[in-house]
């Protein structure tokens, strides 16, 4: 069982391309003794971690998933613990690490037991970050690993390397980025953006050409999400689990002024500490991103002024599934929040603020014809627009966004 084990991890490794790697490749701490890597389904962690052992060229190195059929009924700790003895193997890739009971008192005491032993691991349930994060923090260095940039899935379909900026930057010299970007990619700009609206912000993508193919793959990963992630941890009944999936749906279809937790209780006739209870279940589990008003520091779901789906793709495939046609202006607005991690926050009078240190920006995401009047003409106030493909005074391409450092 043993030799099969690491038979497979060389073949695998072996054959793993290595001809596009993801950003967050070079912003991990390879060195470190134990890193976790976590994020949904379908986002390259698998491909990332034999990457790495591919280009590393690393010695007395192993891959195994933990859902492998000849480790179950086996602790990971005595299978650790007995390659490391007889075959002298000191790395360990571990995937799919979640499909292990006990997982992180295995990993804490593999850790504590053989210093000389380094884990490298993943997940793709984000649940099990809620669960363990506090046992392991002391020891474990954590990554968030996201769906593809556009700037990666450009550079993924085109074979080039564009680089990423500050958002500053992009505030501030618009003008010059875009020629830059412009320059390489001519009048392929939106047609390559509203590709990635799609179907660009999951790998798997690469795998097939065929759109209705991506969309049956990912309607799966939903599917799973609920029915498996959602379901195994918090033990939810068929009833609250098809609800779970109805505010998905739900938001998924809204538009912008029906993204907020007073819409879907009045939808699915819940009161509102069921919908704030579902709703932190999405956010924890990262299918929903809630936007708060600026001020409010607590990131209390019953203070969430709008609650997105998580990206557009989600959109396109449950619009596909229902054989109906997209709210663009969702699109528009998700597409733009989950660009940032923090600091956005929402306004009643123009669409977002963003606090950046000492600087404040204010946001109008709409078409090519929007004008600033709703933003009342206020210093560092922008019309964010998805068909231009040049900047002007106050307005600014939507899709350059997507090549802020993250």
């Amino acid at each position: 069982m043993y030799s099969n084990i690491i038979d497979k991890s060389n073949r695998l490794i072996l054959n793993t391309d290595i001809s596009f790697i993801r950003d967050i490749y070079n912003k991990i701490d390879w060195s470190t003794r134990l890193i976790w890597i976590v994020w949904q389904r379908g986002v390259w962690k698998t491909t990332l971690l034999l990457q790495y052992l591919q280009k590393e060229k690393i010695d007395n190195c192993l891959y195994f998933s933990a859902d492998n059929i000849n480790l179950i009924n086996i602790w990971i700790y005595n299978f650790v613990e007995k390659l490391y003895l007889e075959n002298w193997i000191k790395i360990f890739f571990i995937d799919e690490i979640h499909k292990s009971k006990n997982w992180n008192q295995e990993l804490k005491n593999l850790y504590d037991d053989f210093p000389n032993i380094k884990i490298v691991f993943s997940g793709s349930s984000s649940i099990d970050l809620i669960k363990w994060k506090y046992d392991l923090s002391r020891r474990v260095l954590l990554y968030k690993m996201n769906w593809f940039s556009f700037k990666e899935y450009i550079n993924k379909v085109k074979k080039i390397n564009l680089e990423s900026y500050d958002i500053n930057n992009i505030i501030n010299n618009p003008d010059k980025i875009v020629k830059d970007i412009y320059n390489v990619l001519w009048d392929e700009i939106l047609v390559l953006f509203n590709n990635y609206l799609q179907f660009g912000y999951y790998p798997f993508n690469f795998e097939s050409n065929n759109k209705e193919s991506f969309y049956s793959k990912l309607f799966e990963v939903i599917n799973k999400t609920v029915y498996e992630d959602i379901s195994n941890f918090y033990k939810l009944n068929s009833t609250n689990l098809e609800k779970l999936k109805k505010i998905i749906i739900f938001f998924s279809l809204a538009k912008p002024w029906e993204l907020s937790i007073n819409s879907i209780r009045n939808k699915l006739w819940i009161s509102f500490d069921t919908a704030v209870n579902y709703l932190q279940i999405l956010n924890d589990i990262w299918i929903l991103k809630s936007i708060y008003i600026e001020g409010n520091i607590s990131k209390n779901i019953r203070k969430a002024k709008k609650v997105f789906i998580d990206n557009s793709n989600l959109i396109y495939t449950i619009s596909n599934e229902l054989w109906i046609n997209p709210e663009i202006w969702t699109v528009r607005e998700i597409f733009f929040v989950n660009q940032f991690n923090k600091n956005l926050f929402y306004s009643d009078i123009w669409d977002f603020t963003l606090n950046k240190w000492l600087d404040k920006y204010y946001f109008e995401i709409w078409w090519k014809n929007k004008k600033r009047k709703q933003l009342q003409n206020k210093n560092n106030s922008f019309v964010i627009s998805d068909s231009i493909i040049f900047p002007s005074e106050w307005k600014i391409p939507l899709w350059l966004f997507w090549f802020i450092e993250r």
